[in-house]
């Protein structure tokens, strides 16, 4: 796999936030090549996490201070992101990698949460702060589901897939997607129905994206392009989400699973999403579909 490059053009005009999204990058992909592909000793990988552990918090609150200081809207709903990150999945990483003695498969894990973590997060939540992107949504309308795919879906899409995305109408399980992923994201809501997001994407087109993001090309979905892909989807999913509710911090992601092509074709056939939406970028097509769930319809929770 070739090195992940930090690409200038994900900078937010913010010096001291800048700088630090770069750090983290440089340090994430020098534990990548240390480690998964020059198969260096374990105890540079060990230090090389510690650093960028430490680093992203420092970070994390320099921003948030920086926040507060030009009296950023959002303030409360990006602390979240960054408290859920500091507190659950850093933790979480650090645990699988020191209880698998910091295996290459927890490695690659790491590396690609938080490559993905950080893409996803710059290119949706950090260029909001600079108003590069509309911070706050009012929930969409009935039948204004093209106010809601404009401000909230279209432009992150174009950041991941190239400026040719354009929404092209309603999805129909006849519609064409070759080669096609499925990736379901659950939410739920203390109170009220939980919600559920499918995107439905050619491997080709995850690739090309994957591509854009780290400003490298891939051949095939390894484990780390998996991992940077799926968190940069639930940054995107997770923004939509904020759509349905005032309190964009109402909704908490329960699960998330890639499905096999017959069950997705089960459930698409037994219930139609409300939300169906096709996008079509330069030659090929992918879909997000977003309902609500009744109580009988919400998959069980993983333990």
């Amino acid at each position: 796999m070739q090195q992940i490059q930090w690409q200038d053009r994900f900078n937010i005009g913010v010096e001291i936030v800048d700088q630090a999204h770069h750090k983290l990058f440089s340090i994430v992909g020098k534990i990548m090549e240390l480690y998964v592909e020059q198969h260096k000793s374990k105890f540079a990988c060990v230090e090389g996490i510690k650093y960028f552990n430490a680093y992203a918090l420092k970070h994390f609150a320099e921003e948030e201070a920086y926040m507060r200081e030009i009296g950023y809207p959002g303030y409360l709903a990006h602390k979240r992101l960054h408290d859920r990150m500091r507190r659950e999945t850093l933790p979480a990483l650090e645990q699988e990698l020191y209880g698998t003695d910091f295996s290459t498969e927890a490695v690659q894990h790491f590396i690609g949460v938080c490559t993905g973590w950080l893409t996803g997060h710059i290119m949706i939540e950090d260029r909001a702060i600079t108003g590069m992107v509309p911070s706050e949504f009012a929930p969409p309308k009935p039948g204004d589901e093209i106010s809601m795919i404009r401000t909230v879906i279209v432009y992150p899409l174009q950041e991941m897939f190239g400026r040719g995305v354009r929404f092209i109408g309603d999805y129909t399980p006849t519609d064409v997607i070759r080669d096609a992923q499925y990736y379901e994201l659950t939410y739920r809501v203390q109170q009220g129905p939980a919600l559920r997001f499918l995107l439905i994407i050619g491997e080709r087109l995850l690739l090309r994206a994957a591509g854009l993001m780290f400003g490298t090309e891939f051949y095939a979905m390894d484990d780390i392009v998996r991992f940077a892909i799926r968190e940069i989807a639930q940054s995107i999913v997770q923004r939509a989400a904020a759509c349905f509710e005032q309190d964009s911090g109402a909704y908490q992601l329960e699960q998330d699973r890639f499905l096999e092509a017959g069950e997705s074709h089960q459930m698409l056939q037994e219930h139609l999403p409300q939300y169906r939406l096709l996008f079509a970028a330069n030659q090929e097509c992918f879909a997000l579909c977003a309902d609500f769930l009744h109580q009988q319809e919400q998959p069980a929770s993983i333990v």
